[in-house]
């Protein structure tokens, strides 16, 4: 019998150390609604094998377990996406930023080399690009009839710069909602392969995705691109494991793994003993969770989208296909980034401004569904005050 998970239990994070609850939210000063977890708890398998670690009572130096660490990353793959990959090109990694991303730009890459991003999209690239000591250059999505699409032109030009080494993708697209076409990552393929400029793809949202929609993994377009792609993945979003940073890349190409791989060893890099155990938990056995978590956000944002028609007509939803974070224009508002903010938050509710997103956010806000219904719900009345405050 299939478990069901209750996304609906309520959960007070408020005094656990929680970045979301109470650096952003104030100990409970505020209603957050920004910061990219979950309020849900992990699967009860999950929890019930990081028990199992801790009731061992042992946390000396672990040893990590590749074999079935690159399986269980396999079977995910085989199971949700029908992709079949070799084990042996998925290589462990301490989070995404704080670990794939910082190996990523100095296996590949060297100081004062530039890496293209695509605003508006997750401000965290920007801040380990920079700290790594190469620049950023942006590649702005466009933003047509209320989708978001790719400006191959300024691509193209761009990449032909020889000192832009990365194009770094989000795939799909934090906060513009975006699950990127086979046609539209193909064709950054054939402008980047042309140009020498290597492709990383950042899925961590990936298994959140709304019908039609589906999350296209890059390695999935062909055996070709392989030679000019490396991507990064985890579990952290989807069954909120956030903590552990726990998290891997696949490279196909072994000149490229290679290079990985020098980076890995020689800053002597370990990692999270119990993490990698709720990530191998997590593919292994949660497969369940993912489809019932993926429709009480829908729920979710629905209740937003119906919210924002009903009580800020002039304000435009972006539709999402992919992810639980819904990024709203709010320009018709003409208010600056901070006045947007402050608005919301002098009626207790926080969200991210647009405006951390790069330019082309001004005007926009970021709203995180990923909580309990009662709490959205909550927030959502405050919101209208805030509203309603606007106009008086």
């Amino acid at each position: 019998m299939a478990r069901i998970h209750n996304f609906d239990e309520p959960i007070c994070r408020v005094n656990t150390d929680s970045f979301k609850w109470d650096y952003e939210g104030e100990s409970g000063k505020y209603i957050p609604l920004g910061v990219a977890d979950t309020d849900f708890k992990a699967p009860q398998e999950i929890i019930d094998a990081v028990r199992e670690r801790v009731d061992f009572g042992v946390f000396a130096y672990g040893y990590l377990p590749q074999q079935r660490f690159a399986n269980a990353v396999c079977g995910w793959y085989k199971k949700r996406y029908d992709l079949k990959l070799d084990p042996e090109a998925v290589r462990h990694s301490q989070g995404l930023m704080t670990g794939a991303l910082w190996m990523i730009l100095n296996a590949y890459t060297r100081p004062g080399d530039k890496i293209l991003i695509q605003p508006p999209v997750y401000n965290t690239f920007s801040v380990v690009i920079q700290g790594a000591g190469r620049f950023v250059e942006n590649n702005n999505l466009i933003l047509k009839d209320g989708r978001y699409e790719i400006d191959f032109e300024d691509l193209e030009r761009k990449t032909s710069d020889p000192r832009v080494r990365i194009l770094l993708v989000c795939n799909p697209a934090n906060p513009v909602g975006r699950v990127w076409t086979r046609e539209e990552l193909t064709k950054m393929y054939e402008i980047c392969k042309k140009n020498n400029t290597l492709i990383v793809s950042d899925e961590i949202h990936g298994d959140i995705v709304y019908a039609p929609h589906k999350h296209i993994p890059y390695f999935s377009l062909s055996d070709e691109v392989a030679d000019n792609v490396v991507v990064m993945g985890s579990p952290s979003k989807t069954f909120n494991l956030a903590c552990f940073y726990s998290a891997y890349v696949v490279i196909k190409d072994k000149a490229l793994r290679d290079q990985y791989n020098v980076v890995y060893d020689n800053y002597h890099f370990d990692y999270n003993y119990i993490g990698i155990e709720a990530l191998i938990t997590a593919y292994d056995k949660c497969e369940y969770y993912v489809d019932q978590q993926n429709a009480y956000f829908l729920k979710n944002i629905n209740l937003v989208k119906n919210f924002i028609g009903e009580n800020m007509p002039e304000v435009k939803v972006i539709e999402p296909e992919a992810s639980y974070l819904l990024w709203l224009d709010f320009r018709a508002w003409n208010m600056t980034p901070f006045e947007l903010v402050n608005l919301f938050m002098e009626e207790g509710v926080k969200l991210n401004s647009g405006a951390n997103y790069g330019k082309p956010g001004n005007g926009f806000i970021r709203l995180n569904v990923a909580t309990q219904t009662a709490v959205l719900e909550k927030a959502l009345a405050s919101m209208k005050k805030a509203a309603q405050n606007r106009v008086k």
